[in-house]
């Protein structure tokens, strides 16, 4: 692991011989109705509450594919009412097409606190990195 992804290094989860890395790079920001900033910092928790549906498209993956690694990103939009838009894979580097499709599908599920402020859509990539220890 390079020294500048070490310390983009927000979350990692691991279970068993499975790791998923969580490094967050995120634009935007604005007022959750609770008052609370709506950033990438926020979004970031988000994501983190899910990881373990993240960690299952990883472990699917890992049964056609006992080598499987690499990193998916994904570049997502959300709105003002808090649900996710726009969700796309903007990189993978696993070769696995379905490894992609089933992390996006994770992140557009998502829903956040809705916002009072800021623009229409907000936009976010958060690359997920998978390895085996």
């Amino acid at each position: 692991m390079t020294d500048s992804v070490r310390r983009s290094l927000t979350g990692l989860w691991c279970a068993g011989a499975l790791a998923v890395l969580l490094v967050g790079l995120g634009a935007g920001s604005a007022t959750a109705k609770r008052g609370a900033p709506f950033d990438a910092d926020h979004v970031r928790r988000e994501i983190r509450r899910d990881l373990p549906k993240i960690h299952r498209c990883y472990e699917s993956a890992l049964r056609r594919e006992p080598d499987l690694a690499g990193k998916v990103a994904v570049q997502f939009a959300v709105a003002r009412q808090g649900d996710v838009r726009e969700t796309e894979v903007v990189q993978n580097t696993t070769g696995s097409k379905e490894m992609g499709h089933c992390v996006a599908r994770v992140v557009s599920k998502i829903r956040f606190q809705p916002r009072r402020s800021g623009k229409d859509l907000l936009r976010f990539t958060f690359p997920f990195v998978f390895a085996l220890p």
